[in-house]
């Protein structure tokens, strides 16, 4: 940072001073939920306006590509910020409908069809870039910033920066083993989780020799030290400036560059680094290989040498040829001649931001005027430890025409010469195998694209379908379009209900004023703490010795069972079968055994590393199989409802099948943060937590602590989302950190890094469904039979209330007939898995949806007929006997048809498919019915509390939580409606058990009914008691009338509270009332697949939601795609891989990929159902937390339609089984094909597998 300028998100503005434009657009355009993301996104529009003053939407969606946000599902954050660019249109914005027309309902109400009046772009501050900070002139004239060679010491490395080649040269000659970095993205990562030392580091980026790029007659000499963005920017210049054929490696390259990374990476990362790590999966080196780039090697005895990058450089995993003492000045990249094609491949699991799992760099070269090969090249990466080259494959093809039967014998050569081990690293062998044979044929045809130009005599043109194989992917600008119900005409101004409000942090979001748990600043004495985990999935403990640790310089203590009685280590919620430390056996990988406490938190990771665990290993349960074989499980539970065998074998037709659904990282953008705050006296704790449980926590920290509940205090402001990951496990996290709090006196804090977080605390429920299914010649199902196994992990937490919810949602909108379904929750040795957006419910829906598919593919009927035929209408008593009333599904199912134009594009779909047979798409239609209450009775209560100040000021305290889903300005805006003044005039500083005791977590998405009705009733006993004053004085204000009351000593505080009615429900007897309402919703999606590679892209969704009368529609429709976004992570991308020993392998952002901006569907459009209102919730609405998560199915099974027309086009069956998620991987090897077929899977059980299923 030496001689830099660093501007942060609140360097740029202020809510009390002046928001600067990137800060109130996200804000105004609803664009920040949780607020944990979003000074990062403000500070990427920054940055991008600060380079590009009017950017276009293509630098707009570069910038973002290092940007994740789990919560808005992207869309508003374009939506705000495209007013910046060329792309939009001042007032209004692409991605909403360009006009606004409004047309009233039967009823005389307003239809709003424009998302622009989610917010206003005429109201937002114009930006004018003569306003910006100026780089300060004292750093601009200090040249000796620049020039100066620099050292700073520390007690373990040294860093030097040299400005000159001969000290570069003299330092590697010094320190042989030195590193040299730029942009440190490689070795900071080794340094955090390979505990690598690097005592000496070097930086070049001073060093003209390793800095510069020079182009001459036969190519480009690149420096090492120059940033990818560098050379990005300048082979751009020479591809618009040389003839095309000398830069097609240029182009190559440039392509491959868009999907590198971010661009905050891109920007410090090096082109000499990509080589010297020897990444087996690094995305330039098969290019590279491919293009013949020779090196240029220095060092202070050797003298310089050139290599060429070739089968040779990379000599094992992550080493090379390189001698310690050498330096790599620059790469050397030739010119493409005239016969001479080069092209660059990759896939990941995300298409953006994301490491290869294969990528390729291919070469070919002819005789002139001919189609002769003269010279190939193929280099690929993630097929070996290394970088390799297939030159057998090459020198065989050497001579051949470009031909059919080049392509079938290279294909059969590629897959001889690139063997995998079915125990290779990585996994998925299969499908890397297929997608070195897909490049390559991907490679012949857009080489035979460019020969049927160059000599067209020879080569025929590629047909339409051939051509489409051949086109890599393009930045397309998203379109979209929210459609609410306008207030009535003659609602008060002053009445906030149903208008689409900013969230109430918004603004403090957007500035970095919001305030999160580790925010709080240091307390005094403070210590930090980090946790000692188990490394093994099942094992004994003999011996915890933490004296090497207690010896490091900075640690206080190390805490365990020891300083707990056997009682006071054992948790109460739910279940006591879980320990705060283990203390005599750890039952998963992540298991907590202890914490160090330091004055700082490096510190405390380095000493909790020299902990030493003695084990005694146990046999250990992994997956649901290894459950299912050892009948380790909880006790069962079962629905029933009719006579199912009687009915299954009456039934004309028959089916059955399994189907896996695997689990879900929460991947909440704040981890779990904690402060322990001990009292002076009485053993009081007030405890500061991002949790949704308060009261939860509250009482296990008092009993951990051996004190009452009311010693303790729980409290927080807000979460960076939580969706479920943060109602029971942040306990397990909290309550340590109390404990070592009360032993030592002191305030202690943790907050856990990415990786901590996701290997404790657990995720969504993997699930095995097996099942039989009747039905008629019509597809109406008559009876379904059905097993679910979900994987629990080693405690039960909340997996028998996950099981019942999934138990009760299986039949989701449809009408099963009679109906068993019995639930398994397998004890394995995994972190316990826990609540989870939708908390069951989307994997009993989408096993039900898959039976639907499965079903339709067996009649040979559009899966859209059968599901329709099935669905319930209000009337109906579900599988679980509760009477469907005010039933909206079927008017749901109607509109989002028509809105979609279902039938025109199934049409159009067809045609596509019919033209095309690399890549196909798919249409899709699902409902989603989802029960709204928790479905443990007790649960279904809330408080709230009311205190109105003598000027007129409102505080508000309620049980409910924030974490980004609008609950706080949603209890304002009833407040506000109900007291009738403006919601300025309301405030909530928290939520707080000292304030509202007793508390339901925040879940279940019942949180603004519940928290929503005893607001109601507070403020309403408030007015009641001004009703007096305010009949005496009908023309006074809100402040008149309050200071008269508090004058005639009326009390201006009360409590509200409100418990849901006639809830009812006994699995055994299968009767009662279950929930409350239902909310109902439908959504239509269509994916185009690459079968080629599996990738995808979501086309077009349309959703239709119904949310009765929505107190935000900024916020519920917000809700909507943000779930719905998460649900299409969940169903399509996002991948759990454990290893046979139980060890989470995708831990962090590297390897778990969550949905980017280029995920979300092209086309995008919401509405909410009209003319619906809800008699059971607050002023009508509906939740709306979770039910919408459940229609990304549509996303699935749109591309299980896709996949069902590549069967179709080789005569495969039908009916197929296609697991969730659907991976590329997936996809690709269900695409079965000429390529697919030559690859023969190993028997299962002849290896020992990387990863395995849990």
């Amino acid at each position: 940072m030496h001689g830099l300028a660093v501007t942060t998100v609140e360097g740029i503005g202020s809510t009390k001073t002046r928001l600067h434009a990137t800060q109130e657009r996200i804000a105004k355009a609803h664009g920040s939920q949780c607020g944990f993301c979003t000074p990062g996104m403000v500070m990427s529009m920054y940055t991008l306006l600060r380079n590009h003053p009017v950017p276009t939407m293509e630098q707009l969606d570069e910038y973002f590509t290092g940007n994740l946000c789990r919560c808005t599902g992207y869309r508003p954050i374009l939506d705000g910020y495209r007013s910046f660019t060329s792309n939009g249109t001042g007032n209004t914005s692409e991605i909403t409908t360009t006009t606004t027309t409004t047309t009233p309902t039967p009823d005389g109400e307003w239809w709003c069809k424009d998302g622009r009046h989610l917010h206003q772009n005429n109201d937002f501050i114009p930006y004018d870039p003569t306003t910006e900070l100026i780089f300060p002139p004292e750093l601009k004239v200090r040249s000796d910033l620049d020039s100066d060679y620099l050292v700073f010491q520390g007690h373990r490395v040294t860093y030097h920066r040299p400005t000159s080649f001969t000290n570069l040269m003299y330092l590697k000659h010094l320190y042989p083993e030195a590193k040299i970095i730029v942009g440190n993205t490689e070795v900071g990562i080794e340094t955090k989780f390979k505990q690598c030392v690097y005592p000496v580091l070097i930086n070049p980026t001073s060093v003209k020799e390793v800095t510069q790029i020079t182009l001459n007659d036969t190519g480009i000499q690149v420096g090492a030290a120059v940033t990818l963005t560098t050379l990005q920017e300048q082979l751009i210049l020479h591809t618009n400036s040389l003839p095309d054929y000398k830069t097609r490696v240029f182009s190559a390259i440039l392509e491959m560059l868009k999907w590198f990374a971010g661009r905050q990476i891109r920007n410090t990362a090096a082109l000499g680094g990509n080589i010297m790590t020897c990444s087996p999966i690094s995305d330039l080196n098969p290019l590279l290989m491919a293009a013949g780039a020779t090196l240029t090697l220095n060092s202070t005895e050797g003298g310089e040498r050139t290599v060429p990058l070739d089968q040779h450089f990379f000599t094992a995993y992550r080493r090379n040829i390189v001698k310690p003492e050498e330096v790599l000045v620059s790469v050397y990249i030739p010119f493409t001649k005239q016969d001479e094609y080069i092209h660059g491949y990759k896939q990941s699991r995300r298409r953006d931001d994301d490491i290869a799992i294969v990528n390729g760099g291919c070469r070919v070269s002819f005789l002139p005027d001919t189609i002769t090969v003269s010279k190939l090249t193929l280099a690929f990466g993630g097929m070996a430890p290394t970088t390799v080259m297939a030159i057998n494959t090459c020198k065989e093809l050497k001579g051949r025409a470009w031909d059919a039967s080049l392509l079938e014998e290279g294909t059969s050569l590629l897959l001889q010469e690139l063997p995998l081990s079915p125990s290779a690293p990585g996994g998925m062998v299969e499908y890397r195998r297929a997608l070195t044979v897909s490049f390559f044929f991907k490679f012949y045809l857009t080489v035979r694209g460019h020969l049927s130009v160059s000599v067209p005599s020879l080569v025929p043109g590629l047909t339409p379908d051939e051509h489409r194989v051949t086109q890599t992917h393009t930045y397309e600008h998203t379109a979209s379009a929210q459609l609410y119900e306008m207030v009535p005409a003659d609602q008060p101004e002053l009445d906030p209900i149903g208008r689409p409000k900013i969230h109430a942090s918004a603004l403090k979001q957007s500035t970095g004023e919001a305030v999160y748990v580790d925010d709080i600043p240091d307390f005094k004495d403070q210590l930090h703490a980090v946790f000692v985990l188990s490394t093994r999935p099942h094992a004994l403990i003999l011996d915890i010795d933490a004296s090497e640790a207690l010896e490091v310089e900075g640690v206080v203590d190390f805490v365990c069972h020891r300083d707990l009685t056997e009682e006071q280590n054992r948790y109460q919620v739910p279940l006591a079968d879980e320990e705060v430390f283990a203390s005599k056996e750890v039952k998963c990988v992540g298991h907590i055994i202890g914490l160090v406490c330091a004055k700082d938190r490096k510190t405390a990771q380095t000493a909790a590393k020299r902990v030493k665990i003695t084990y005694q290993d146990l046999p250990a349960i992994i997956t649901i199989q290894d459950a299912i074989r050892e009948k380790s499980w909880w006790p069962p539970l079962t629905i029933n409802k009719g006579d199912v065998n009687t009915q299954l074998h009456s039934s004309t037709h028959r089916l059955h099948g399994e189907f896996y659904m695997g689990g879900q990282e929460h991947f909440y953008m704040e981890t779990n943060a904690h402060l322990a705050v001990p009292g002076r006296e009485d053993g009081e704790m007030e405890v500061f937590s991002s949790t949704q449980n308060p009261t939860a926590t509250q009482m296990q920290v008092a009993h951990t602590l051996g004190v009452c509940g009311n010693k303790v205090v729980c409290r927080l402001k807000r979460m960076g989302g939580g969706f479920g990951g943060k109602e029971t496990r942040t306990i397990s996290v909290c309550v340590p950190v109390c404990v070592a709090a009360k032993k030592l006196g002191v305030c202690v804090r943790v907050a856990l890094d990415r990786d901590e977080d996701m290997v404790m605390t657990g995720g969504r429920h993997a699930f095995l469904s097996t099942w039989q299914v009747g039905f008629t010649d019509q597809g109406v199902l008559t009876a379904v039979d059905m097993d679910l196994y979900a994987n629990a992990g080693y405690s039960v937490d909340l997996t028998m209330a996950v099981m019942e919810r999934s138990m009760y949602s299986v039949d989701n909108g449809y009408n099963l007939g009679c109906v068993r379904v019995s639930g398994h929750a397998c004890k394995t040795h995994l972190p316990s898995s826990t609540a989870f957006r939708g908390f069951g419910g989307p994997q009993g829906i989408l096993i039900m949806e898959d039976i639907m598919s499965r079903v339709a593919a067996y009649l040979n009927v559009d899966p859209t007929v059968v599901r329709q035929r099935n669905l319930y209408q209000t009337g109906d008593l579900t599988h679980c006997n509760q009477l469907l009333e005010n039933c909206t599904l079927r008017r749901c199912w109607r509109e989002v048809m028509e809105q979609a134009h279902y039938s025109t594009r199934c049409q159009h779909v067809q045609q596509f498919n019919s033209t095309n047979r690399y890549r196909k798409r798919g249409l899709s239609v699902v409902p989603v019915k989802f029960g709204i209450s928790f479905t443990a009775k007790f649960l279904n209560q809330s408080g709230a509390l009311v205190h109105v100040y003598t000027d007129g000021s409102v505080l508000l305290s309620h049980g409910g939580t924030e974490m980004g889903q609008g609950l706080h300005t949603k209890m304002i805006q009833i407040a506000s409606r109900v007291l009738r003044i403006a919601p300025e005039y309301i405030h909530i500083a928290e939520t707080s058990t000292d304030k509202v005791p007793n508390t339901s977590p925040t879940a279940a998405s019942a949180s603004s009914d519940l928290n929503g009705m005893a607001t109601l009733n507070a403020c309403e006993t408030i007015m009641t008691r001004l009703s007096p004053i305010m009949a005496a004085n009908p023309k006074g204000t809100w402040k008149e009338w309050v200071k008269t009351a508090y004058m005639e000593c009326i009390s201006l505080s009360t409590t509200g509270f409100y418990r849901t009615p006639d809830l009812s429900y006994n699995m055994e007897k299968n009767e009662g009332r279950l929930f409350n309402y239902f909310s109902y919703g439908a959504a239509v999606t269509e994916v185009e697949i690459d079968c080629l590679t599996g990738d995808h892209t979501v086309v077009r969704t349309d959703i239709v939601m119904d949310v009765g009368e929505s107190l935000n529609p900024a916020i519920d429709i917000g809700q909507i795609e943000g779930a719905f976004t998460q649900g299409q992570g969940l169903f399509t991308l996002e991948e759990l891989v454990y290893s046979p020993q139980g060890v989470l392998i995708t831990r962090g952002p590297g390897a778990y990929k969550i949905p980017g901006f280029q995920d979300i569907p092209r086309e995008f459009n919401v509405s909410l159902l009209r003319g619906a209102p809800n008699p059971r919730a607050v002023f009508s609405s509906k939740a709306v937390g979770e039910p919408p998560l459940c229609l990304a199915s549509s996303v699935f099974f749109a591309i299980k339609q896709a996949i069902a027309s590549v069967r179709s086009d080789h005569n495969l069956p039908p009916v197929f089984r296609l697991d969730s998620p659907a991976t590329a991987e997936r996809i690709r090897m269900a695409c079965q094909d000429f390529i697919t077929a030559k690859i023969e899977p190993s028997p299962p059980g002849s290896f020992k597998p990387w990863s395995v299923r849990v």
